[in-house]
């Protein structure tokens, strides 16, 4: 059954934090890059010829670079005291390359002409160079209070957080981000004159790219550590809901909420009143119907007031809607009002699991990072029967109260947070908050679940999920396939595929003729799949006992059927069916993208010709928080005339580029193509 649709254009949602992002990475990796920032300005001063920096490079320089690199190294392992020891020997080595600024030796060299630059040249690496370790110094000790290393000093533990130290990171971190400024200032002043202009410039130039993500994470540093204090209770007390999605019951912006816990922050004291299921300790009201006032415009609810069990409140794909939407359900069963609210799943708790070691459990014994999704969403289902449904809550929360220890505890802090940050570009960790400027933190960090179509190019963005209460989500297996056909002009036909397989084990009984309950292999899911704003001509083909979902009482315009606009100008489109135990379906959305969609200019040396020699199709996808990640696999036909740049991990048949991925954090995928002479 195919149906097409007309095209559409559709207001954004206003107020919303800016959504530009900038990659923050870790704050530590920061000690590398400064390395080689300070390796980059040793070269230079090797490639103007000074000889006498030979002996400073083996008594300083040299020193320098191997103790900041084991210092980083240092870090990394965990080992705080290893890394004090070699930023000792770094402040040593910086000493030694101060000292040698004012040497009779360069004194007398800088009255040769030809050497005046490079005199200069060297002193300005010098000075970058103690800047840098300055740096470096901070963020060791900031690393040592926030790791919980420096006895005397520990910023939290015991489930408590020293606010009054906590005041103190912001002007710590304003030093940091000076001393990196006049590092920079300093290589921006490196003179490249004579016959090594260009590999000096080159060198240079490197170095302060280098050193651009370092100063993007201080910047994040700063930005966040004044907001800190407030966020946790310096001002009164804040609430934050944690909701831990079920992955072998999908929602669209990450598994189902069944597990809630709120978390109490109070002038630096943390508590946790409530926590549970909410099928048990929570129910009712939050898994009965419960009214409450939502974001103004979403179209997976009628109207503006909701009456909805919380369990199908993350229904929207953008986490901006769906944790409003589970805040909003959360008051209305008559809880407190919260702050802000975390998403996190299995795949987040397993890397937790990683970092801190296994949890041990009366029910399933030694459980690791590796194991516990097994355990939690597929053995504990076998092992229980939905009578037996307390008993296995009560196992799992078991789990859940360790895992709250651990991070509450403070022992493992950075290693904590650093695991469960390397989860968000998946989707497996999110944060909505109410603060605005919390909540454009979360959105420059990249953990923000925001689904966001990008300024120009092709978009991917598929999600499915559960409707129903059967729990074989799990068992469900995913590919994407994108296929491409390019014209001249940089417009495109594509036809994009989503395909998934119901690979639950087949010694599993298929359950109720009616498909309908907990025990149930059968597979009830919606699919949502987006399309590129320029689209247009765009038609969805899916199997006959399938139906486009329609929405209605939103109060905007219908674009007809199922398509609609989701709330942030974006086109989606809505399709429900089933899919048999052992069987397979595909739902497919084709559509044009006009010319000019994809760049067009010239090879570099033909300049000559009038007509475009370079085509590129880009292409940004999104993941979905799943227990098992897609494969993405992208096949792009050029005009005639055309050759693809072939790079490692292409395949070319017949003039058609094909590359794959796994789809487990937002992918730029972008296909060259050349005009044939």
């Amino acid at each position: 059954m195919s149906h097409s649709a007309p095209d559409g254009q559709s207001q954004g949602d206003e107020g919303r934090p800016d959504t530009t992002r900038r990659s923050t990475g870790s704050v530590f990796a920061v000690l590398g890059v400064l390395v080689a920032v300070v390796v980059g300005g040793f070269v230079v001063w090797l490639q103007v010829g000074l000889a006498y920096s030979l002996a400073l490079l083996g008594s300083g320089g040299l020193g320098l670079q191997d103790h900041l690199s084991r210092a980083a190294s240092s870090l990394t392992a965990g080992d705080y005291r290893a890394g004090e020891v070699e930023y000792e020997g770094a402040v040593e080595s910086t000493l030694v390359l101060e000292q040698s600024v004012g040497s009779p030796q360069v004194r007398f060299l800088e009255r040769f002409q030809g050497f005046a630059t490079a005199v200069d040249n060297w002193q300005h690496v010098v000075v970058a160079a103690g800047h840098i370790t300055s740096a470096t110094g901070e963020l060791i000790g900031l690393y040592g209070d926030l790791a919980g290393q420096k006895d005397s000093e520990k910023i939290f533990s015991d489930g408590a957080i020293d606010i009054e130290r906590l005041e103190s990171v912001a002007p710590r971190v304003d030093f940091v981000l000076d001393d990196l400024a006049q590092a920079e200032a300093n290589l921006v002043s490196i003179q490249a004159k004579g016959e090594w202009a260009e590999p000096l410039d080159d060198i240079r130039n490197r170095a302060l790219e280098e050193m651009t993500p370092v100063a993007t994470a201080v910047e994040v540093l700063v930005d966040i550590s004044p907001l800190l204090p407030s966020a946790l209770g310096a001002d009164g007390p804040r609430r934050y809901l944690i909701a831990i999605g079920n992955q072998a019951e999908m929602r669209a912006s990450f598994g189902a909420p069944l597990t809630l816990v709120m978390v109490e922050f109070d002038d630096g004291r943390i508590s946790i009143p409530i926590k549970g299921q909410t099928s048990t300790e929570l129910f009712p009201p939050l898994n009965a119907r419960v009214q409450w006032f939502g974001p103004g415009y979403n179209p997976f609810f009628n109207g503006n007031q909701r009456n909805r069990p919380f369990v199908v409140s993350n229904t929207h794909p953008n986490l901006l809607f769906s944790a409003q939407e589970m805040a909003g359900s959360w008051a209305g069963g008559n809880y407190p009002e919260v702050d802000g609210v975390v998403a996190l799943d299995l795949t987040a708790i397993a890397a937790v699991l990683d970092a801190t070691g296994p949890i041990e459990s009366p029910v399933y014994g030694t459980v690791t990072g590796d194991q516990i999704g097994q355990i939690l969403l597929i053995d504990a289902y076998a092992e229980f029967g939905q009578d037996d449904a307390v008993a296995r809550q009560q196992a799992n929360q078991q789990l859940l109260d360790e895992l709250l220890r651990r991070i509450l505890s403070g022992d493992d802090l950075v290693n904590t947070v650093q695991a469960i940050a390397s989860t968000a570009p998946g989707r497996h960790f999110q944060v909505w908050m109410k603060d605005r400027a919390l909540e454009q933190l979360a959105l420059d960090a990249g953990a923000a679940g925001v689904v966001e179509a990008p300024e120009s190019g092709d978009w991917s963005a598929m999600y499915t999920q559960n409707g129903n209460q059967s729990k074989v989500d799990v068992f469900q297996q995913r590919n994407q396939l994108v296929v491409v056909s390019l014209s001249d002009d940089g417009s495109a036909r594509v036809r994009q595929q989503l395909t998934l397989t119901n690979a639950t084990p087949a010694d599993r009984p298929e359950g109720p003729a009616d498909r309908v309950g907990y025990e149930t292999s059968w597979l009830k899911n919606a699919y949502i799949l987006y399309v590129p704003r320029a689209a247009r001509n765009y038609r969805v083909d899916y199997p006959q006992d399938f139906n486009v979902r329609p929405f209605s009482g939103h109060g905007r315009r219908q674009l007809g059927g199922g398509w609609i606009d989701d709330g942030f100008g974006n086109t989606m489109i809505r399709i429900v069916g089933w899919t048999a135990p052992g069987a397979q379906t595909a739902v497919t959305v084709s559509y044009d993208l006009p010319a000019g969609t994809f760049s067009t200019d010239q090879v570099a040396g033909q300049e000559e010709s009038k007509e475009p020699t370079r085509l590129e199709y880009r292409l940004n996808a999104l993941p979905q928080a799943l227990f098992t990640d897609p494969t993405l696999t992208v096949q792009v036909t050029p005009p005639a005339g055309w050759s693809p740049v072939v790079v490692p991990g292409m395949k070319v048949s017949e003039g058609t580029a094909t590359v794959s991925a796994v789809l487990d954090r937002p992918l730029d995928i972008g296909i060259r193509f050349e005009k044939r002479p």
